[in-house]
């Protein structure tokens, strides 16, 4: 990075944080601290009010700001694309207007030639959603949990088990919204459970944000893939494939060619209530390999539908909840 890309580099870091220190932006561009105190001169010599701070770091003066930032092609597309989406896929609210608010700014400082290819682009993409629900950010419910996670807050809940109406009163101290396959998920630490917990807002009836202020009981980020209790391997038939990858289920982990022919195994990491449904959707076009218990509840349940359909009286079950890590 050369020295001008470098110093505006410093003007925006500047403008995002009340201190930075001089380590910092030497870690941040892999220069030394005293090539750091250098820039910084040459800041303050360009008339930028730049003052340091003792033992805490350097800091802009009040009320100074950058000019309009100009975006390259590239950068101008991804945020297009990215507010695209965002309007898209969100209801009318608060949200949605300040999104199309934002792009309408940004509209203003792009040169013509960007603009025009952005407004091209614009002429030739769409975002609906058909199957489920818009994702609505102006959920008061997502909005008090984000509140409750920025002020470790713990919140109190009823919970909807799955497959079934059993409610269950919950105590959580929630540390991260996570948006997983097409639903929002709540990570946190339930203290029933006394460990760590994922919940699924459309399933969380009721919610408030108490008093209590929580400390953090882990330190490492929750895992991006959230692991189940058994390896689920299923063979797919070779007409069923492709519409498997297409709607495939949220604890795939990997896919292998089948030795018997040009089918294949699919692998999952899940539990048998989370599954079963799911694959007994494909009819006849699978067969579980292993575990021995994932193969014994498709029999089962398939046993259960044949008697159902033959005798003509539907009688139903409730599926018992195993609570685990797993939100679905």
């Amino acid at each position: 990075m050369n020295r001008v890309d470098r110093l505006l580099g410093y003007l925006l870091i500047f403008q995002g944080k009340e201190l930075v220190r001089a380590q910092d932006l030497a870690d941040r561009f892999e220069i030394s601290e005293r090539t750091v105190y250098r820039d910084i001169d040459a800041l303050c010599e360009l008339g930028v009010p730049l003052y340091g701070v003792a033992g805490e770091g350097y800091r802009l003066m009040d009320g100074y700001y950058l000019p309009p930032i100009m975006f390259t092609e590239q950068e101008a597309r991804a945020l297009f694309l990215a507010i695209s989406m965002l309007t898209g896929f969100t209801p009318d609210g608060e949200t949605r207007a300040a999104a199309q608010s934002a792009m309408e700014k940004i509209r203003t400082v792009l040169p013509e030639v960007t603009l025009a290819q952005v407004e091209a682009l614009q002429s030739t993409l769409g975002f609906y959603i058909f199957r489920q629900q818009p994702h609505n950010l102006d959920d008061p419910k997502f909005a008090l949990l984000l509140q409750a996670i920025q002020s470790r807050k713990v919140i109190q809940m009823s919970y909807h088990a799955m497959h079934n109406n059993r409610v269950t009163e919950r105590t959580v101290e929630p540390l991260q919204l996570n948006y997983l396959d097409s639903a929002w998920v709540l990570y946190g630490y339930c203290r029933l459970r006394q460990d760590l917990r994922n919940f699924r807002l459309e399933r969380i009836d009721t919610l408030t944000v108490t008093s209590e202020i929580f400390s953090l009981r882990v330190t490492k980020p929750p895992p991006r893939v959230i692991d189940g209790r058994a390896e689920v391997v299923v063979r797919f038939e070779p007409s069923i494939v492709r519409w498997v990858r297409e709607a495939q289920h949220f604890t795939f982990v990997e896919e292998r060619t089948s030795d018997q022919d040009d089918g294949s195994i699919m692998i999952y990491r899940t539990r048998a209530d989370q599954i079963v449904r799911w694959l007994l959707s494909w009819g006849d076009t699978f067969e579980v390999l292993e575990p021995t218990e994932i193969r014994d509840e498709i029999a089962r349940t398939a046993k259960q539908l044949w008697v159902q359909h033959q005798s003509g009286a539907f009688q139903g079950g409730q599926s018992s909840e195993v609570d685990a890590a797993s939100p679905l």
